[in-house]
């Protein structure tokens, strides 16, 4: 019977890591990674991304997020963890972690592809 469960374990183990591993940027993000994301969005980026401070891309404009968007995530999660601009790192709150700084980036790029694809859906539609 041992040798039974540890073979069962052998097999098993490498599926169940790779499955806890899996984050937001895999495509496997929860209501509660979302939450996570907008909230320190709102607590530690918005004062700066909702107005355009210091030239910061606003979340309300796709125009000006379309050329960060085009260099990729990896490029924007380095801009969001090492600063960039005007920008410190984190948005200059470092007790944030780097899984909550990729969150917030997460629910940014979610708010302005939705408005992208809302301006597409208008187009389409005469409005």
């Amino acid at each position: 019977m041992n040798s039974v469960f540890i073979r069962i374990l052998l097999v098993l183990s490498p599926l169940v890591l790779w499955i806890f591993s899996l984050g937001p940027s895999d495509g496997i993000a929860t209501a509660a990674d979302k939450n996570i994301g907008r909230d320190i969005f709102l607590q530690n980026c918005a004062a700066c991304h909702l107005h355009g401070v210091a030239q910061a891309p606003r979340v309300g404009n796709f125009a000006e997020w379309e050329p960060r968007l085009a260099a990729g995530r990896s490029n924007l999660l380095n801009s969001v963890l090492r600063g960039k601009g005007g920008m410190p790192p984190k948005g200059g709150n470092a007790s944030i972690s780097d899984a909550q700084a990729a969150a917030a980036l997460d629910y940014v790029v979610a708010q302005v592809l939705a408005l992208d694809r809302d301006a597409q859906v208008a187009s389409r539609s005469g409005m």
